[in-house]
């Protein structure tokens, strides 16, 4: 099993945080077959290939990850896709 974990400082209040991160859990949801639920200010994330969380602090975002056999292959190009709809939802405008 591979680990990723991604960290990213913010600014933003925690409604809108929790939205944006409900937009990030849905889009991982979508993208991986993966089912989310939030359990206080932590994202769940479960599938057979990914398991993790999205934790949601005052001032950061943390992302942990362990990968399944299959998706460990590729864990450099999955840690860069889930990079990059992270930036796109914490860069967001409304």
């Amino acid at each position: 099993m591979s680990q990723i974990t991604i960290r990213r400082k913010h600014q933003l209040g925690h409604a809108e945080l929790r939205d944006r991160v409900s937009h990030l859990a849905e889009r991982l949801g979508e993208k991986y077959s993966a089912d989310c639920h939030w359990e206080g200010d932590v994202v769940h994330i479960d599938h057979s290939n990914v398991t993790g969380t999205v934790q949601v602090t005052k001032s950061e975002v943390v992302i942990d990850a362990r990968l399944g056999f299959f998706l460990s292959m590729f864990q450099h190009r999955v840690e860069d896709e889930i990079s990059k709809i992270l930036d796109e939802e914490l860069t967001r405008k409304i």
